[in-house]
């Protein structure tokens, strides 16, 4: 590939890239350094909101698609093209379409694969039947053998071992963690951080997010700590759910249930809780996690996927789920300090800023499009 073709790549993905939740967050951090590298980066969706189209945000072009002639318009302009993929239900099948397109048109695609495999096992909670499943992740291992795909890019080593159970070969798989603006997140904490909230969870309030073990976990934790303080971001369609166990396990004064935050918010948020927790049935890379592990908050996450990976080498604790005893215990010690954490919290910090800088992860995916 030439230097000018280095610089005319398009990543498109179904969703709103500029929404702020962790995929998008990740996606468009990684466009926007690719902006920095000389790379012109075009992001095309059918999602964005109308006062985006057709403009520049942090030099990436934002496109809005309206027709299936729109997306081949962009594919042949483009010289590399990433569909942003995933096997949940949130994904669909719009990744596909875009790699059968590059195909047709003889254009090489890298698919961005955000989720794993365990992911879509939740996608019955959204009426999405075994059958289609299986389609679907059919249709994926179609489109990571189709020759006109060079690489498949994978957000952590589990997402990248589901890629390679469908029989692609390792050769064509790699990893590229979804990076952070460390320099960013850590220029905009307050100092110092005062930690004047308990527990902090920041989750979408959905099934395969494990809502209802945290309540259960709070609940753990009040017979320990009765007066602790946490607050809950986030929503979703089991929100109704969480408020009525918050009521019944009468946490009224513990839980604070906030809809959403900023990122900014959110991050600083995070830097003024004494701890992180998660309880997810499934998280491919878990952004949050990594966003806490920065900024000195440590993190309960269930020893799963990318929680597990993040917080390898002693950087964070881990519980099995659905053991909800465990992590109430941890977070207790942690609260009234029976737990040294300084340790934990540093090996955390230094894990984020070396494997996780948003700008060392953009020049590794560069080297792989250009490569």
């Amino acid at each position: 590939m030439t230097e000018d073709k280095k610089k005319n790549i398009l990543i498109t993905q179904d969703y709103d890239p500029l929404e702020g939740t962790g995929i998008s967050v990740a996606t468009f951090g990684i466009a926007a350094e690719l902006v920095k590298l000389g790379c012109g980066i075009t992001f095309a969706t059918y999602n964005v909101p109308d006062e985006f189209a057709g403009k520049l945000v942090e030099g990436v072009a934002i496109e809005k698609l309206k027709t299936i002639a729109d997306l081949q318009s962009e594919i042949d302009k483009a010289d590399v093209i990433v569909p942003v993929v995933s096997f949940s239900r949130v994904f669909r099948n719009f990744g596909i379409a875009v790699g059968n397109l590059c195909e047709i048109l003889n254009k090489p695609f890298f698919p961005w694969v955000q989720t794993t495999v365990q992911n879509s096992k939740f996608n019955s909670s959204f009426g999405v039947n075994d059958y289609v499943q299986q389609s679907n992740i059919f249709l994926m291992e179609q489109m990571f053998k189709n020759r006109a795909c060079k690489k498949v890019i994978c957000v952590s080593t589990a997402a990248a071992d589901s890629v390679l159970s469908l029989g692609v070969d390792k050769d064509r798989v790699t990893v590229i963690l979804n990076g952070l603006d460390v320099k960013k997140i850590l220029s905009k904490l307050d100092e110092p951080s005062e930690k004047g909230n308990d527990v902090m969870c920041v989750q979408r309030l959905s099934p395969e997010k494990g809502n209802t073990m945290t309540v259960a976990v709070l609940a753990n934790l009040k017979k320990l700590v009765p007066n602790f303080s946490a607050k809950i971001v986030g929503d979703g369609v089991e929100v109704g759910a969480v408020k009525s166990l918050i009521k019944v396990f009468g946490l009224e004064q513990n839980i604070e249930l906030i809809p959403k935050l900023i990122n900014g918010d959110c991050v600083r948020a995070i830097a003024k809780s004494k701890a992180l927790l998660s309880t997810s049935f499934t998280e491919s890379y878990g952004l949050a996690v990594a966003e806490s592990m920065l900024v000195g908050t440590p993190v309960v996450v269930p020893d799963i996927e990318g929680p597990k990976e993040l917080t390898e080498g002693g950087c964070g604790f881990t519980f099995d789920v659905p053991d909800t005893s465990k992590p109430a215990q941890i977070l207790a010690d942690i609260i009234t300090g029976r737990i040294d954490t300084e340790r934990i919290i540093q090996r955390a910090k230094n894990k984020i800023e070396t494997e996780c800088d948003v700008t060392k992860q953009a020049q590794k995916f560069y080297q792989i499009l250009a490569g």
